[in-house]
This record gives structure tokens, C-alpha cells and sequence, in this order.
């Protein structure tokens, strides 16, 4: 990057001290002009006046020194004087084409140098031509006068500058290369420091931090951006660092439990009540298994968008009024009760509706203590519905409901140690709000009330 930089800057004081040069080129060549167009129309005016300190025609054939001496043929200077019939009385080049014909300037006219025009020689050299009429003395005889100048002079002098404006472009452009390239090489020091600091972080060293304030302003926020994702892949690693050795004890209670029944049901002969509550025995445990790898395939499909959604309108009061008859036995052996009150239409899928709910009642339930009472809510808004489970409980602590819908996050106060879920009951909930593009809350306060709360948008976000 830093090469290309160079060259980028290269390139560009190329093309703009040839841009400048070409203008200051230009602008020299027309000063070169309009100095040359001055220069004749000074130099017609002295013939002029030469030409009325004169008696006649004849003199100025005889001596036609003082004409010639008002010109200076090595700088380039052409003179032609012509009179009536166009026989030549002074001229000092052996071309007298460029006399001939075009405008001329009246006797009593005061030449300019908008009447100077182009011309050429034989060998096709440009020239600047003025062509005036002048009076002999006193009278009324006229002569022609035509006047050049070649462009020799100046195309050398244009020559000269013209190689200097080279030489300045290539020169400028090379040290503007070798200043750029010091300049973005330095610039980019802090780009390779935080190269290198990001080169240093590893799984074994996740809590490495880019050094975002001693990056360049335009950086600073790709820097912060990159320490966030290590954030979220570090408090990912530590979660499912967690959730390996959760799972490891969730899997391994149950398969002793196996293990254990079956060894000693084959210690020695048993009556056939006794293989069949083994049998039972196991079922449950298989059971226990099942659920924590179905739990598990749930949150793996709903990850990659592998599961379907079926939404329709559902009433919320009659699916709330659903669950709380389906945990209606489990409440009455845990001596608590149900409130419903709710209202409104909720786009859902309701299998997946009915899931999240039912995981939240399940807590409740396990939670409220013996005559308490579990809320079932539902409050049509705007945008969507909202519909909360609330119970009285011992609560969960402040530091634990920010992460409390986390993957793999487990809490003493919120999720039981034998959960069959092994702590993916609320983030099976928290995937599911987010299939129907919707939240998932909870507020909490000790030995008070603990509700969870979610939105399902009337539009999928």
C-alpha cells in the first residue's frame, strides 16, 4: 500500500505540474506575441516618421541606410518599401511574399497591434506581418511599408522554457514520490502496530485489546468494531466453555443413573416388577436425554434459519387460556394458580408461540411458592402484542438479568441445576422471539414479583 501510495502521488504531481506547465506555456507564448506585435507597430511608426523627413522617393532608394538601421535583420526583423507601382526601394530579405497582398493600414490610420497577421516565408517559417501606408514629406506621395518578424527568437525562448517545465514536472514528481512514500509510510506505522496487536490475539489470548486511542481518527472506529467482536467471541468462547462442562455433568447424572440401575439389575435375578420399574426408571432418564438434545438441535437450526415459520393470527386470551390448562396438573401438585388477562391478535407461529410460553410457565411454576398466584397476560399495542408471565418468588439478582436469555448461561437463581434443558430453556425462548422478529425481557425484584415479557410484532421485522 505504501508503494502504491508513491506512485499514486507520483502520478499525480505529474499530471498536475503538466497541467500548470501547459498553461504557463501558453501564457508565455501569447507575451512572446503581443511583445512581438508591440515591437512592430514601435518599429512602423519610426519608419513612418522617416518616411516624412524624406523628399522623395528617389532619396530613399539612394540611401536606404536609415531604414535599414531602424530594423535589425538578426533578430529576425523583415522590411519592404514599395512604392506606387510596386518596385522596391528598401528591403533587406530576397522574400518579398509576405509584402504582397493583405491589408494595409491607411496613411492617416494610427497602426495597432490588432492589425498585425500571420504570415509565412518559402521555407514555411511563421512570421507576424503589419503592412501601412506612409507619406513621403510633405506631399501626397505614398509608399507601402510591410513590416515582419520571425517567430525564431521566440520558439527558442519557448524551446528553453518548454524543457525546463519538463524537467520541473519530473523532478517534482519524483520528490513528491519519495515524500509520499516517507509520509504514508509513516502514516501507516500505526496501521502495522495494530496489525501487529491483532496478530497477537489467539484462543488462548481472547482478552487482548486493540490499543483503539493510539490509532489514526480514520481507524479508531474499525479498531473499536474489532474489540467489540472480541467481546462478543470472547464471552462466546467463556459461555460455551461453560456450557461443555454443563453439559458434560447434565449428560453424565443421567447415564450413571443408567449405568448404575442396569449393573445392579444384573447383579442377580430379578422379579419382572423389578425390571419393569428399571424399565420405567430408564425410560425416564432417555427421556431426560432426548430433551437436552432436541434442545440442542432447536438452537442449531434456528441459528442457520433452518426452521420453518407457519404465522397466523392467533387469539391471544385462547392460546394463554391452551397453557395454562396444559400445566393445569403440575400447578394444582405445586399448590399454585393461574390469572389470565388478555387481549388482542397475535401473528405467530402458534407450536412456537405455544414453546415459549410454555418454558416460561415451566419456570414459574417451579418457582412460585406454594399459594402463589402466576400471571398470564396479553396487551395488544401499536406495533404488536405483548405477553408476559409473571410470578412471586425469591426473584433473580440484578447482575444476572442481562445475560439471563444468554445461551449457555445458568444462574442458581433463575434455572435449576436438574433442568432437563441444561440452561437452554430461556434461549430457546430468546430464538424464537427472534424468528418472529420480535424481544424477549424480564424485570425482577427480590422476594417480589418476577415477569417475563414478549413482544411479537404485528410485521416481522
Amino acid at each position: 500500500m505504501t508503494a502504491q501510495l508513491g506512485v499514486l502521488f507520483a502520478t499525480v504531481a505529474v499530471i498536475v505540474f503538466s497541467a500548470v506547465g501547459f498553461y504557463l506555456y501558453q501564457a508565455l507564448a501569447l507575451q512572446l506575441q503581443d511583445r512581438d506585435d508591440v515591437d512592430l507597430v514601435e518599429r512602423m511608426l519610426q519608419i513612418r516618421h522617416l518616411l516624412e523627413e524624406t523628399s522623395t522617393t528617389e532619396s530613399i532608394r539612394l540611401d536606404p541606410h536609415r531604414f535599414l538601421d531602424a530594423v535589425d535583420l538578426r533578430r529576425g526583423l523583415l522590411l519592404v518599401i514599395e512604392d506606387s507601382s510596386g518596385r522596391a526601394l528598401v528591403h533587406n530579405t530576397a522574400e518579398r511574399r509576405f509584402a504582397q497582398g493583405g491589408f494595409v493600414i491607411p496613411a492617416d490610420a494610427v497602426p495597432s497591434t490588432a492589425d498585425t497577421r500571420p504570415g509565412a516565408l518559402a521555407d514555411g517559417a511563421n512570421l507576424r506581418v503589419i503592412s501601412a501606408s506612409g507619406r513621403i514629406g510633405a506631399g501626397d506621395q505614398l509608399v507601402r511599408v510591410s513590416l515582419a518578424r520571425t517567430a525564431d527568437e521566440r520558439l527558442a525562448v519557448l524551446r528553453a522554457y518548454r524543457l525546463k517545465v519538463w524537467a520541473a514536472a519530473i523532478a517534482g514528481a519524483v520528490l513528491t514520490a519519495a515524500l509520499g512514500y516517507l509520509l504514508a509510510r509513516h502514516g501507516l506505522s500505526r496501521v502495522k502496530a495494530l496489525a501487529g496487536q491483532a496478530r497477537q490475539v489467539t484462543a488462548h489470548n481472547l482478552e487482548m485489546r486493540l490499543d483503539a486511542d493510539a490509532a489514526p481518527a480514520e481507524l479508531r472506529l474499525l479498531a473499536d468494531s474489532f474489540n467489540a467482536v472480541l467481546d462478543r467471541l470472547q464471552s462466546s468462547f467463556n459461555n460455551l466453555s461453560q456450557f461443555a462442562d454443563d453439559l458434560a455433568h447434565d449428560l453424565r447424572t443421567p447415564l450413571n443413573n443408567l449405568m448404575i440401575q442396569t449393573e445392579v439389575a444384573f447383579s442377580q435375578p430379578r422379579e419382572s416388577e423389578e425390571y419393569q420399574r428399571l424399565l420405567s426408571s430408564n425410560y425416564e432418564e432417555f427421556g431426560r436425554l432426548a430433551r437436552m438434545v432436541e434442545s440442542m438441535l432447536f438452537l442449531a437450526r434456528a441459528d442457520h434459519d433452518q426452521i420453518a415459520l407457519s404465522t397466523e393470527r392467533l387469539d391471544a386470551a385462547e392460546q394463554l387460556a391452551v397453557i395454562a390448562e396444559y400445566f393445569e396438573g403440575v400447578a394444582s401438585e405445586a399448590n399454585v394458580s393461574f390469572e389470565i388477562n388478555a387481549t388482542g391478535v397475535v401473528w405467530a407461529d402458534a407450536n412456537l408461540l405455544r414453546r415459549a410460553v410454555n418454558n416460561l410457565v415451566a419456570n414459574a411454576v417451579r418457582y412460585t411458592p406454594a399459594g402463589g398466584v402466576i400471571g398470564l397476560e396479553a396487551v395488544q399495542g401499536a406495533e404488536g402484542v405483548t405477553i408476559s408471565v409473571a410470578n412471586p418468588g425469591a426473584g433473580i439478582g440484578a447482575e444476572h438479568l442481562p445475560r439471563l436469555f444468554d445461551r449457555f448461561y445458568r444462574s442458581d437463581a433463575s434455572r435449576s441445576s436438574e433442568s432437563s434443558s441444561a440452561g437452554l430453556g430461556l434461549a430457546i425462548v430468546k430464538s424464537i422471539m427472534a424468528l418472529h422478529g420480535g424481544m424477549a425481557s424480564a424485570t425482577s425484584e427480590r422476594h417480589g414479583m418476577t415477569r417475563f415479557s414478549l413482544f411479537f410484532p404485528t410485521v416481522r421485522a
